[in-house]
């Protein structure tokens, strides 16, 4: 496809570089000079210099012949406004934006009724807060996302010692779980990210991801080794959008919920929608306060401030004064190595989040859920099986997948199955593939409609 994407933030160069390896010709608009030059050195990709919310600098990027429009900037009212004009201007099919504000959204979805093709808004701040729901779920996970309408999730653990999956091999756990769809899809070793044959032996201090049914996910929690923490507290820090939606679902469900917040006003308001919440003014930093509020009765410290610096300074000091677990929302790429290292159980990545949904919908066709793992090197695809596509031609071990790709998963009606060699997909089938980021281009074969 002819893509152009404008806004060259992180999730715009991480994109953009994803969708040029994938084969696409991409172009991307950036208005910062300095970014566009130090970019031209790293990225393979038509840089453009302007402000990609005029008609003028869209021409220059050869809007009229894109296929595809994706508007990443900071500001939904420069991505609304690139959303008209690659709309209602250039009749571009398929558009992509992201949208904070709720009634941005909601203009937006006016506007796809008014014009034929695809309009679609992501929300990282609803992506992130349906994230970390699914980690309070699942103890001890440092990554969760649910797939198969929410049957299937995939969970990634630091196994540890005392963790019975040391030592075993992947294709080993047939027999620990006969009856469970159960599969190792990914391991994190040092610097390594593999896609496991049967032969691969999960080791101490491995990262991995294994795709579990929901409801046996009590049979594989003590095996993994996660420690059983009967304390009920979850503590939030910061009470923008992502912190006052979170604190709102939790107390939806009867979890008892303490939210930190240092500005006033944020808290005050908080106060007043969050009746069943303690709301607390201060600094999540502060550990006088952290004590106060009995931070060693927490089972899990939330930080998704502003500052994601400061989250992981109140992650690591939680976490040293006694709270279960830490979870801190943080976007740099060179932390993603910290978690587990220094004390942090889970990082939470807008920037990956809002990358998952828009390749969602960039991928089209039958693909209804991608989802980037840690660092950006496995992406998981939850996708329907057409007539014409290559995993309906025979058995797996028959249609050869390429090294680095995975069937994880087959759903078909209402019986859920881990398949081996001898199993094969059907049209009307879904499937989940897991894939290096490096082999994800080659997706595109195996799921023609």
């Amino acid at each position: 496809m002819n893509i152009v994407i404008v806004g060259a933030g992180r999730v715009g160069q991480t994109l953009a570089g994803k969708l040029a390896r994938d084969g696409h010709d991409v172009c991307l608009i950036e208005g910062n000079s300095a970014k566009v030059r130090a970019l031209s050195e790293t990225l393979d990709v038509q840089l453009i210099e302007g402000n990609g919310a005029t008609a003028p600098v869209l021409r220059r990027a050869g809007i009229e012949k894109a296929n595809l429009v994706v508007a990443v900037t900071d500001h939904d009212e420069a991505n609304m406004v690139v959303g008209l004009l690659a709309s209602f201007a250039f009749d571009v099919p398929r558009i992509v934006v992201r949208l904070r504000d709720a009634d941005h959204a909601e203009g937006f979805d006016l506007i796809g009724q008014d014009h034929p093709g695809e309009h679609v808004w992501v929300n990282p701040d609803v992506a992130a807060v349906d994230r970390i729901a699914s980690l309070l779920e699942v103890p001890g996970a440092v990554d969760v996302v649910s797939f198969m309408d929410g049957e299937l999730i995939v969970a990634g653990f630091r196994i540890g010692a005392r963790s019975d999956f040391v030592g075993v091999r992947v294709s080993d756990l047939n027999l620990l779980f006969a009856a469970t769809p159960t599969l190792a899809v990914a391991i994190h070793r040092r610097e390594e990210w593999i896609i496991p044959h049967g032969g691969e032996e999960i080791a101490i201090g491995d990262l991995v991801y294994f795709a579990i049914a929901r409801e046996h996910l009590g049979d594989v929690l003590p095996l993994v080794g996660a420690p059983k923490d009967d304390r009920r507290t979850i503590m939030i820090a910061g009470a923008g959008p992502i912190g006052l939606e979170l604190a709102r679902r939790l107390d939806a469900r009867g979890v008892r919920t303490v939210l930190i917040e240092s500005d006033e006003s944020l808290a005050q308001d908080a106060s007043e929608q969050l009746s069943n919440v303690l709301v607390v003014k201060g600094y999540a930093t502060d550990q006088s306060l952290l004590e106060e509020e009995d931070i060693d009765r927490v089972s899990t410290f939330v930080a998704v401030m502003r500052d994601h610096e400061t989250n992981l300074v109140g992650g690591l000091l939680a976490k040293r004064l006694g709270a279960g677990r830490a979870v801190v929302l943080v976007d740099n790429p060179a932390l993603v190595d910290l978690v587990g290292d220094i004390g942090i159980d889970a990082i939470i990545s807008p920037r990956l989040l809002v990358i998952g949904l828009a390749l969602q919908h960039i991928r089209g066709g039958r693909v209804r859920t991608v989802a980037q793992l840690l660092e950006d090197r496995i992406e998981i695809v939850e996708a329907e099986i057409g007539k014409r596509s290559m995993l309906a031609k025979g058995s797996l071990s028959e249609i050869k997948l390429p090294r680095g790709v995975l069937v994880a998963a087959i759903k078909r009606g209402d019986r859920l199955l881990v398949p081996r060699g001898a199993d094969r997909a059907e049209a009307g089938d879904r499937v989940l593939l897991i894939s290096t980021s490096e082999n994800a281009s080659k997706l595109a074969d195996f799921l023609a409609e």
